[in-house]
């Protein structure tokens, strides 16, 4: 399993998919190491991780550096049937480009929770496509995580008020220095 991104959800999926005996190996700039040693983690470049998943699944925010950062020349480099998986977000991927390649049959299948357009227009391409797992953006929708959502974002203002960085919570670093409550 690759994981492209070790962020909360990332490292959540980490002993899941270990449970079921997958090797991981990951991607990204900012890994908590002592998590990935703790896991038996590899890290790898994108390009590493395309080339050696049998799963690629996407965990990393969408910013103007990864906007469709799984495109015709990504997906190339992806294994011949590997599985693709996307529950992050849905600007991160050229949806023509991945149904291209689910359709020629280089990719055996994918899973999509997110899309550029939510809900999917009835008229996607990807709809047409039987090695494709559609749901409408509902993965962390299930009564656990609604409660685990609300009280995490609960604690950042906590933390926040009470003059502690929530960190790991806030997306934009870069207001940190200045921040005041």
């Amino acid at each position: 399993l690759g994981l492209a991104g070790l962020g909360r959800i990332g490292r959540a999926i980490v002993p899941r998919a270990q449970a079921f005996g997958l090797k991981i190996i990951a991607c990204d700039p900012f890994a908590n190491q002592e998590f990935v040693s703790q896991h038996g983690i590899e890290l790898v470049s994108f390009d590493e991780l395309l080339a050696q998943a049998d799963i690629v699944s996407l965990h990393m925010p969408c910013t103007p550096e990864t906007v469709d950062v799984i495109n015709a020349r990504t997906l190339a480099r992806m294994k011949p049937g590997a599985i693709f998986i996307n529950t992050s977000r849905g600007g991160l991927v050229d949806e023509q480009a991945l149904y291209d390649a689910l359709k020629s049959g280089h990719l055996a299948g994918a899973g999509l929770d997110v899309f550029k357009i939510e809900p999917l227009p009835i008229d996607s391409p990807l709809l047409t496509l039987d090695n494709v797992l559609l749901s409408p953006h509902m993965g962390g929708l299930d009564h656990a995580s609604q409660i685990a959502m609300s009280s995490l974002a609960a604690q950042c203002i906590v933390d926040l008020h009470q003059g502690r960085w929530p960190e790991g919570c806030v997306v934009n670093e870069s207001i940190r220095p200045d921040w005041k409550w």
